[in-house]
């Protein structure tokens, strides 16, 4: 942490509950408490107390400083469960949450699309959400680029994988672009997803929450949301909180923050359990469902030359060859301590892929959801997201898998692997390409992970079609809102970053005027 950030995040309003239960700060009054400081929660968190709000933003982890050197040693420290959260079904599918100050934004790709056209229209003639085809939706996303230093990657700081994938892509006259990012002056660090080392990835906790310190917002961190304290069943007073030993993250005191309204921004897979553990909007048949995910995966191409894919920007390009059949291809990349570990090979296969990793190139991709998943619980009352991938996708993976490896086999590449679990799954020749494309696949011969989770608590304008309205409001409450992931209505089809944050501009904007 350097000077600057040390003095802010030193102040009298940033309070380390594990350290400091100061009855004087958690006994006011707030204007608005915020729970979740990733990038929904910090930044309608910065506007308000720009706008003279008192607001409280609540943390559940731990400041994120010092940036770790060892990403296996950043996935201890600022993942959720240690990075293996996800969704049971067939497959099973990773979903890796940050849980520190920051939020998921300290642990992303800081990749930023524009929401798309056809998806704002979609949103429009099927949910009511007239208001965000205007153009003063649109500005939101020119002040959130603005702060966040949007800009796009430079090739001479990508690594040398995304070369391979540009030169087999521009060999055949394909589009490959290099990708609009929230970093500034990168260094080619390759830690964008586990703490940016050099600072150049503009993440909440470098951005908005530190100017929303200067303009008074108090951080409660070490701070985790056990329940919203209501009124008349519909009207939020305040956040019980429970204080959090960040070493082990056992409970060690509770304390309750009162506040005028109440904005739950944890993140898809956790503001539906507040809400339900808060008795709000339990009865609402949307709450938890509509969970879109965007599966991703990914190939792996052995060369003879040495690649070092974990130095410079991991996902630096893309490309829309696919786009209009729901496939996104864009780069990535893992540092070695990490890549190998989530590799679907064992034995020989395994050991091979380790010693001859710094020879791999990797180019991944994502589809968009065919299917939705949903929040249940098992017998023991454990919360789960349930999440299938369907025939859909499987011929979407097939056919992402298969255009990768046609282009890469241009190139005489030593081997392939594709991430399945099913053999032909190591590709060396157009033979046994034929043969991948030939065999009968189901959801569960495939290794997938996914990065955006959207959709569990979705806007709309009627509770028979969404939980909340379109300013984010939930039905039948007077004072709770939710501005997060998870109240975005669909699928994207694109990195959600820049989208939550319009969203949480715009929020932040229309409640400083007190329009709701």
């Amino acid at each position: 942490m350097n000077e600057e950030l040390f003095e802010i995040y030193n102040q009298s309003n940033v309070i380390n509950l594990a350290a400091n239960k100061n009855s004087n700060i958690t006994g006011q009054i707030f204007d608005f408490i915020v729970v979740g400081s990733g990038a929904g929660g910090a930044v309608v968190a910065k506007e308000l107390a720009e706008k003279g709000a008192k607001v409280a933003l609540v943390e559940e982890g731990a400041l994120p400083f010092p940036y770790q050197s060892s990403a296996f040693r950043s996935l201890l420290k600022l993942y959720r469960d240690g990075g293996v959260t996800g969704t049971i079904g067939k497959p099973m599918i990773s979903i890796p949450l940050g849980r520190c100050v920051g939020g998921t934004t300290v642990i992303n790709s800081g990749t930023c699309f524009h929401t798309p056209k056809k998806v704002l229209q979609q949103w429009e003639e099927k949910l009511g959400l007239l208001e965000l085809n205007s153009d003063d939706f649109q500005k939101c996303f020119d002040k959130v680029e603005q702060e966040i230093h949007v800009e796009e990657a430079d090739w001479n700081v990508m690594n040398r994988s995304s070369a391979f994938i540009r030169k087999i892509f521009t060999n055949k006259g394909l589009p490959c672009y290099p990708l609009r990012r929230n970093a500034h002056n990168c260094q080619g660090c390759g830690m964008c997803c586990y703490g940016c080392t050099s600072g150049a990835k503009k993440s909440m906790e470098l951005t908005y929450i530190p100017e929303g310190i200067r303009s008074g917002l108090f951080l409660f961190y070490n701070a985790r949301a056990n329940r919203v304290l209501l009124s008349n069943r519909t009207i939020g007073n305040g956040v019980l909180i429970d204080v959090l030993n960040p070493v082990n993250r056992k409970v060690i005191d509770k304390v309750e923050l009162k506040g005028g309204k109440i904005i739950i921004a944890c993140g898809t897979l956790l503001s539906p359990l507040l809400l339900k553990r808060s008795g709000i909007a339990v009865d609402n048949p949307n709450l938890g469902a509509h969970l879109t995910i965007h599966p991703a995966s990914k190939v792996s191409i052995e060369l003879d030359d040495n690649i070092s894919s974990w130095i410079g920007i991991p996902q630096g390009c893309y490309s829309p060859v696919l786009e209009e059949e729901g496939i996104a291809f864009e780069g990535i990349a893992m540092p070695p301590d990490l890549g190998p570990t989530v590799f679907p090979f064992s034995g020989e296969e395994l050991t091979h892929y380790w010693k001859n990793y710094k020879n791999i190139a990797t180019f991944g991709f994502m589809i968009k959801d065919s299917n939705e998943g949903s929040l249940k619980f098992s017998i023991k009352n454990t919360p789960i997201f349930s999440y299938h991938l369907t025939d859909t996708d499987v011929f979407r993976l097939k056919k992402a898998f298969t255009f990768l490896v046609e282009l890469a086999l241009e190139e005489n590449p030593k081997r392939i692997f594709i991430m399945s679990t099913k053999q032909p799954n190591i590709i060396m020749t157009k033979d046994d390409l034929y043969k991948f494309i030939k065999e009968k696949h189901k959801p569960s011969d495939f290794e997938c992970m996914a990065f955006h989770p959207l959709g569990t608590c979705r806007m709309a304008d009627s509770p028979d079609k969404g939980v909340c309205n379109p300013y984010h409001k939930v039905f039948g409450t007077d004072n709770i809102f939710v501005c997060d992931g998870s109240s975005i209505p669909t699928s994207l089809g694109v990195n959600p970053q820049l989208t939550i944050m319009a969203l949480a501009t715009r929020l932040g904007k229309t409640l400083a005027k007190g329009f709701l």
